[in-house]
């Protein structure tokens, strides 16, 4: 029998197996490292000094802030940052989805 090939099969499969889970997790941490660094790099680029942790929490404040105020387009990643539970994965939507576009990214009307 020939083996599934699909997206949510991989991903299932990625689920059961300890192995192929790591995996994909590191991809995601890895991918979420670089954005992160080329975010800074451009900021240090433009004269900012500050930290990769300073700029996450200054973000998760804010978006707590704007969704205090009324903006309903972050309140996803306002409930998710007032939960925090086990750490997850870095810059993913479980972290405050501090994935450089919902913390900046101007929404569209």
């Amino acid at each position: 029998m020939p083996k599934k090939d699909t997206p949510l099969d991989f991903l299932a499969q990625a689920q059961k197996n300890a192995k192929l889970s790591a995996r994909v997790e590191a991809a995601v941490v890895r991918g979420n490292t670089v954005t992160a660094g080329e975010v800074l790099e451009i900021a240090r680029e433009f004269g900012y000094t500050f930290t990769r942790s300073d700029f996450e929490r200054a973000v998760r404040e804010d978006i707590v802030r704007r969704f205090n105020e009324g903006d309903e387009s972050v309140a996803d990643v306002a409930a998710m940052i007032k939960k925090r539970r086990p750490k997850p994965v870095p810059s993913s939507c479980a972290d405050g989805c501090l994935s450089y576009t919902k913390s900046w990214h101007p929404s569209r009307l």
